[in-house]
């Protein structure tokens, strides 16, 4: 398994102190390393880098951005790599974290699996689930060294004959494969209807109005579809929107992330 790079970096106006960069730095790579990379078997280093230093080209850069250039999340840039945008926000760590797990997991935008319909007014045919492994979880968070960090699914989330008790997020609050509760959601296409379908954080179920395009990018193809909400990707909106409704759990504050 060879590891990604990983350069977690401050570009905005309320600059975060070095040492609290690193500090976060520090807390994601015990994360991936002590409990995500066993379980979806990708790893990565994650470096923070100060103001002015140089970032090897090599390096997928997670910036913390006061307003992001095409929205929040993961994209690609014009030669094809994946980048993240943060929000600057007191729990920015936990969006690090969200956006570093699922870039790792499906950097181009492109990954999924096959599972049944949820949608309850369908028959439960057979659609496919856009893979982003901290969405369907997103409210939920956990400390490392006293930075929150985010929930995350496992790959039997994804499975509808998992076994009875097998873990279906990292903390243990999922109680069925593809289960979402208020304040995540998922996408998935629909084949018999080639549409984009998604279970709101409202928990409401929506199909976009358009076709999927097949000569766009598939994630792209989604924020497109929907209109690229900006509530979908605004993670410390929705958390503190979502917390303690519906199974929202508790807001962990990042305590080294936190802007001074």
């Amino acid at each position: 398994m060879k590891p990604r790079h990983l350069a977690l970096l401050d570009r905005s106006t309320r600059p975060v102190p070095f040492a609290d960069l690193t500090g976060v730095a520090q807390a994601l790579q015990i994360q991936l390393d002590r409990d995500f990379t066993p379980v979806w078997g990708v790893a990565a280093n994650v470096i923070a880098f100060d103001r002015g230093e140089k970032v090897p080209s090599s390096y997928w850069p997670m910036r913390i951005v006061d307003q992001p250039v095409g929205g929040l999340g993961i994209h690609l840039d014009r030669n094809h790599h994946p980048y993240a945008q943060i929000m600057a926000a007191d729990d920015w760590s936990i969006t690090a974290s969200h956006e570093m797990l699922e870039m790792l997991v499906d950097p181009y935008g492109q990954k999924f699996l096959s599972a049944p319909d949820i949608d309850p007014h369908s028959d439960h045919h057979q659609v496919r689930y856009l893979v982003e492994v901290g969405d369907p979880c997103e409210m939920w968070s956990y400390d490392i060294q006293g930075v929150a960090v985010s929930d995350f699914v496992t790959p039997e989330y994804y499975n509808d004959h998992a076994d009875p008790g097998v873990t279906l997020d990292f903390l243990h609050r999922m109680t069925k494969p593809l289960e979402v509760p208020r304040g995540g959601y998922i996408s998935w296409i629909d084949p018999e209807d080639r549409r984009w379908h998604q279970k709101t954080p409202e928990g409401t179920f929506i199909t976009a109005r358009v076709e999927i395009d097949p000569h766009r990018n598939p994630r792209e193809d989604r924020d497109r579809a929907f209109g690229n909400d900006p509530l979908r990707h605004d993670l410390t909106a929705i958390r503190l929107r979502w917390r303690g409704k519906g199974g929202g759990g508790a807001l962990a504050m990042a305590a080294k992330g936190k802007k001074k």
